[in-house]
């Protein structure tokens, strides 16, 4: 079993199950399924594996690399368990935690600017972390009870060349600049102009929608639904002041004001 995290140097892969009985090759095809199914989401990005206990020998680390060269995505760092494995990652110039003690490294070469994961300081940003566990006595269908998932809130200007990228939702307080790009597998809020691009239910998610302050998108996506707002309406139809969302309905990208939101998501 796969899951795919978030943080703030990108995305971390994480590999459950038993090492023991499944081939890291069989893991790696499950890996690929992944890329294959959703390659804009990950094209791009920096990713870290997380194996838990499962050892790599020097040519899984290298197939793994190459793999994820193909899809255009860099991979910067592994977590194990494993000490003999955590020592091959090092000899190969990748990361063995998550937290380095200087520039997370980008071992692998042909990373661009634009590959490079949206720079997040401490400060600026804050990534979503996992809610504590109920009392014994309250559960999940509990009436009153609301369920969260997870996301990453970034308090600053997103600027022209910066991917910010995340599998839940992504949530920007400040204005997203054309040439900016916001990829998310889940919802995207823009608390502020969105003037890049955006796309949002990027794993799938036909259900995600796109909100801003001011919606003057030089395009937008959500799930495989596309829409490039033609340059002589991108200033004109969402002015400032009329908090806009964007949808999929009938198999395209509609716009409506906040107001009809509720209509819409019931």
């Amino acid at each position: 079993m796969i899951a795919i995290k978030g943080f703030k140097h990108g995305l971390v892969i994480v590999f459950w199950g038993d090492s023991s009985n499944t081939p890291w090759p069989t893991r790696l095809r499950e890996l690929e399924a992944k890329l294959s199914a959703n390659p804009d989401f990950f094209k791009g990005g920096s990713i870290a594996f997380d194996v838990k206990a499962t050892p790599l020998s020097e040519d899984d680390l290298r197939h793994s690399i190459a793999l994820l060269q193909s899809y255009e995505v860099t991979l910067w760092a592994v977590l194990s368990e494993d000490e003999a494995t955590r020592a091959r990652v090092r000899a190969l110039g990748l990361a063995d935690r998550l937290t380095p003690p200087g520039p997370a490294p980008a071992p692998v070469p042909h990373q661009t600017h634009e590959d490079t994961p949206f720079p997040t300081a401490t400060s600026s940003s804050t990534p979503a972390t996992e809610a504590p566990p109920l009392p014994a006595h309250i559960t999940p269908a509990e009436e009153g009870y609301i369920e969260g998932s997870d996301g990453l809130l970034v308090r600053r200007r997103v600027r022209s060349g910066q991917v910010l990228r995340h599998p839940g939702h992504v949530v920007v307080i400040g204005d997203v600049n054309p040439g900016a790009q916001l990829i998310a597998g889940s919802d995207i809020i823009v608390w502020g102009k969105l003037q890049g691009s955006a796309h949002a239910g990027a794993l799938g998610d036909d259900r995600a929608v796109i909100c801003a302050l001011e919606m003057s998108p030089c395009f937008i996506r959500i799930a495989d639904v596309t829409h490039i707002p033609q340059p002589s309406r991108r200033r004109s139809r969402h002015k400032a002041g009329s908090i806009t969302m964007a949808r999929i309905q009938d198999q395209e990208i509609v716009f409506v004001a906040w107001g009809g939101a509720d209509r819409l998501l019931e």
